[in-house]
């Protein structure tokens, strides 16, 4: 901080008049200058002299010892309701510039000390560098040449969204300094801080204060700041952060912003910048609105959308300099396995007696020590009740603590019976609810329905339609509407923030109190504020919307339909009008969106939670669809729940199709997830339920059952190791009659390649691929394309028979055409598919750096998802990258095989080959000469048995490897 001499003292620090809150203030209020200027009685000149700064001294600030300043300050205050505290603000360094004042106008002197009572709103706004928060990142920006250790690339922060700032804010010194020596550090230790605690207890304050500590001049890394309470919407973030960490060549050789991500591309482009080594910082707030609260679909903090978990692992696990601060109600579960290096957690506590009292007097409340300890005991020392008893008492009861009534005081504490944090504060706010003039009662009411906040245009709106819509705000213009804002920004029960237009919110426990004190349907204010058009069937499109902007309107309306409990409505939205998830997800590759509008349906996180307005077909239905989304994202456990759900309401109905599609379906995922045995179960119990169906005379409505569960049966029993049995079960696929297409051909083509017919593998594909595309199913045919890439690798003999670089670059081809519907969509499976053809093409050009990447990266996808057969898969290929780079990473080696061998479990296929190059590895160590005699002879009887148990294996497989592992053991002796 800039210190300035004076006369017969030590060096004070410089005062500037906050002229940027002056401003805004009198705009508020729809006053002139000439009016304010005459209110406070000065000319309009000095006024104006005062709302452009022009009275803070270049060098010395602004001195407040002149008579006429202090009157005037003292009038401002009574006239705008602006306390000195926040007219008056500490300097950051030197005379206040266009590019700082955003910064200052967020400061205040009652600030400098170091803590956190949060409150329910802040009057100013959060810094955000140049540019308003919410628009288009600066990005990264090249520094002008200076010193040689100066950064080639400096980042400024970027707010996407304004977190809320505490009007007065007190302790929390140590937080704060432990979040600033975390950020500061290199690299972090540890990459994930999770601020935890009940709602109101400081959370966002303390992150808001440490970002303000972290101040908006350029860095090092980015600063990307994300509110979940103001959009939940995980496929936003990560595109607003992918297009701001990984921003395109600009034309004048600085950074440009890309243009949006496809849906599997923003995570891949987003962990691609942050790994590449700066100390970027994703400070992400209000996680809850996007973890699950526990049931029957998810365990309790589960985040519900599987790329935001792979990104948080990523950075647990070490991204680069990366590291991410992030608050919550719950436990970050997804986390528990970094508990112990990735992740560490903090938890504020409640405000001491000492601090609660600081914090009440701030907020001007007189009364001796008694009586503040009165209040705090009131209030537990819950940092959000604390402050809003406070501005209570300051605001309607004259500031005295003791004419808090008997009435309301034993009010408090009969809450305290029940839940001792919430049942508290809402006894203050029905207090407030009581106080507040009807019209701002109102406002704050229906300011409430909007979570991202609203606008001035927004509410009026709202006053606009009159009736009930507007309620006691009626008749209101813009002028009142502008004074009631103000007033409830300084009563801490509002805050603004600028992204685009002046945005309105408040605090979440806030916005869920007078929510509740409406009247009116919550859909009918949200209409009347968006001038979104009335949710009427007719109105959706003729053909599935592809633009985001549609997709995003109709996703509104449907939400509006289902708060409205019209659900039937709502699900002929979303069948109908968005395409399901053949078009939702297949073609347009929004899984997020999808699993999201599901989740809606169900109310939360069982998906057995439909509504029972709906038919039995439709909830089925619902359910399975929630069940593929989750699939395709990767999350496997919640899927099966899904499918789960779907097949106790269709084993009521009388058609048996969905029940067997149900069971089909479910096997597949258990597939893989590596529980074969209980995938051939759900199969086997598929059929029956088929052929129950049909001797019945209820034929099932897919006259291709039979056939798809005999086929997805055969390829189990390949994983099984049960060769014959699976080659019978193709065979009876083709005596069915049924044409060699989608998965089914692409399940023998797997089989016939892991037994060495690699030929009649690529015809059969190439051909399955051609139909595929024919028919729009571009996920089978990215299959196809992996499959294609793996057998021109094998070439019937291994790696080792590669034809030159000509397999190698159709491989690579085949590869990016894979790659093209993992970027559009997401889908993992297809992903986990393109990293083993990645990882094997760059260990065949010798590149066995890129391969173990390509393959460790997949592993750990594969690990956040549960596909356990994949990691199996590529723990091997990891394991021989590590052997193909020397002797000395064979310990490695070693590690990757064993892990491999552990994770195959049912997978005959995947446990073979695990088994031989763990064999192989323990020879290379027991070679590398770095052992005792003693550990030599040991790894070498160990490489023996692991040779001897793959070579019995790839026997009884007829694997095409099998010569291999016993000229492997016959090299051991």
């Amino acid at each position: 901080m800039a210190q300035v001499p004076r006369a017969g003292r030590g060096a004070e620090p410089a005062v500037h008049f906050n002229h940027a809150l002056l401003l805004r203030a009198r705009l508020e209020l729809d006053l002139t200058q000439e009016q304010v200027a005459a209110s406070i009685g000065v000319d309009v000149r000095t006024y104006r002299r005062y709302e452009s700064g022009a009275v803070n001294d270049p060098r010395l600030g602004f001195s407040v010892r002149s008579p006429s300043r202090r009157r005037i300050l003292e009038r401002l205050g009574a006239e705008l309701g602006l306390a000195e505290a926040d007219l008056l603000v500490g300097e950051a360094g030197g005379a206040p510039t266009a590019e700082g004042e955003a910064a200052e106008t967020a400061a205040g002197a009652a600030e400098t000390a170091a803590g956190a009572g949060e409150v329910a709103a802040g009057a100013e706004e959060a810094p955000c560098g140049e540019a308003p928060c919410g628009e288009a990142p600066a990005g990264a920006e090249e520094v002008p040449a200076g010193a040689e250790a100066a950064p080639a690339r400096a980042w400024r922060p970027l707010h996407a969204h304004t977190l809320q700032r505490a009007r007065h804010f007190v302790g929390r010194g140590e937080i704060l300094d432990r979040l600033a020596a975390w950020a500061a550090a290199s690299p972090p230790s540890p990459p994930v801080i999770a601020l935890l605690g009940v709602g109101g207890a400081g959370k966002t304050s303390i992150a808001e204060r440490f970002l303000q500590g972290l101040g908006d001049a350029p860095r090092p890394g980015g600063v990307l700041v994300w509110s979940f309470y103001d959009d939940p919407r995980t496929e936003a973030f990560l595109d607003q952060a992918a297009t701001y960490f990984a921003p395109g060549p600009g034309a004048s050789g600085g950074a440009a912003p890309r243009a949006p991500a496809a849906p599997g591309e923003q995570l891949a482009r987003l962990k691609e910048a942050l790994g590449q080594g700066p100390p970027h910082l994703l400070v992400l707030d209000g996680l809850e609105t996007v973890q699950a609260e526990g049931g029957a679909g998810r365990a309790h903090g589960e985040l519900h959308d599987a790329l935001l978990r792979r990104l948080l692992c990523a950075i647990a696990a070490g991204l680069g300099g990366a590291r991410a601060l992030v608050t919550s109600r719950f436990e970050l579960a997804d986390l528990a396995a970094w508990a112990d290096g990735g992740l560490a957690t903090m938890r504020p506590e409640p405000l001491g007696e000492g601090d609660a009292a600081s914090l009440l007097r701030r907020w001007g409340i007189r009364g001796d020590g008694e009586a503040l300890r009165a209040l705090f005991e009131q209030t537990g020392g819950h940092a959000l009740s604390v402050a809003v008893v406070g501005s209570y008492v300051g605001a309607f009861l004259g500031g005295d603590a003791a004419r808090l009534s008997a009435a309301g005081a034993a009010h408090l504490a009969e809450a305290e019976r029940d839940d001792v944090l919430a049942r508290r504060l809402s006894s203050v706010l029905s207090a407030y609810a009581r106080a507040l003039p009807p019209g701002e009662r109102d406002l704050l009411a229906r300011l409430s329905v909007f979570p991202g906040g609203a606008g001035e245009a927004a509410l009026l709106q709202l006053i606009r339609a009159g009736g009930d819509i507007a309620g006691a705000m009626a008749g209101w213009g813009a002028a009142e509407l502008a004074r009631g804002l103000a007033r409830l920004e300084r009563l801490g029960l509002v805050f603004a923030a600028r992204q685009g237009e002046l945005c309105y919110s408040t605090h979440p426990f806030v916005r869920q109190h007078f929510k509740s004190l409406l009247g009116v349907p919550p859909d009918r204010i949200h209409a009347a504020g968006s001038a979104a058009p009335p949710p009427r069937l007719d109105e959706a499109p003729r053909r599935a919307p592809r633009e985001r902007r549609a997709v995003d309107a109709y996703e509104a309306i449907l939400a509006e339909l289902l708060g409205a409990g019209r659900a039937g409505e709502a699900y002929e939205i979303y069948a109908f009008g968005l395409g399901g998830f053949a078009h939702l997800g297949l073609k347009l590759g929004d899984m997020a969106r999808g699993a999201r509008i599901l989740r809606a349906f169900a109310g939360g996180d069982d998906p057995r939670g439909m509504p029972a307005s709906l038919p039995e077909r439709v909830r089925a239905s619902l359910a399975y669809d929630a069940g593929l989304y989750a699939g395709a994202l990767g999350d496997l456990s919640f899927a099966c729940a899904c499918y789960a759900a779907h097949n106790e309401i269709a084993g009521a109905l009388a058609d048996p199709a969905p029940l067997a599609t149900g069971l089909r379906t479910l096997a597949y995922t258990e597939r893989l997830r590596g529980r074969l045995t209980e995938a051939r179960r759900l199969l086997e119990r598929a059929s029956e339920v088929d052929r129950r169906g049909a001797t019945s005379g209820v034929r099932a409505s897919d006259s291709g059952q039979a056939v798809r569960i005999a086929a997805l049966l055969a390829a189990v029993l390949h994983d099984l190791g049960e060769v014959d049995a699976a080659g019978e079960h193709f065979a009876i696929v083709r005596e069915l009659g049924d044409a060699p297409v989608a998965r089914r051909a692409l399940w023998e083509a797997e089989h016939d390649l892991a037994l060495g017919r690699r030929d009649r593998a690529r015809e059969a594909t190439e051909r399955n691929l051609a139909e595929c595309r024919r028919r729009g199913w571009e996920g089978h045919v990215a299959h196809g394309h992996t499959l294609l890439g793996l057998a021109l690798l094998d070439g019937g003999g291994g790696d080792e028979g590669i034809d030159g670089g000509v397999a190698r670059a159709e491989a690579e081809a085949h590869l990016v055409e894979a790659r093209r519907w993992a970027s559009a969509t997401g889908e993992v499976e297809v992903a986990l598919r393109c990293h083993e053809l990645a990882a094997r093409l760059a260990l065949a050009a010798g590149r066995p750096d890129e391969g173990a990447r390509q393959a460790l990266e997949g592993l750990h996808v594969a690990e956040t998802c549960g596909f356990g057969p994949f990691r199996a898969r590529l723990a091997t290929v990891a394991a021989r990258c590590a052997l193909a780079r020397g002797a000395g990473e064979a310990a490695s080696a070693a590690a990757l095989a064993d892990a491999a061998v552990a994770w195959a479990g049912e997978d005959a296929w995947a446990r073979a080959d695990a088994l031989h190059w763990a064999g192989v590895a323990r020879a290379a160590s027991a070679r590398g000469g770095e052992l005792a005699a003693a550990a030599r002879g040991g790894e070498l009887a160990r490489g023996r048995k692991l040779l001897a148990e793959a070579a019995a294996l790839r026997e009884r497989l007829r694997h095409p490897e099998a010569g291999a592992s016993r000229a492997a053991l016959a090299q051991l002796g």
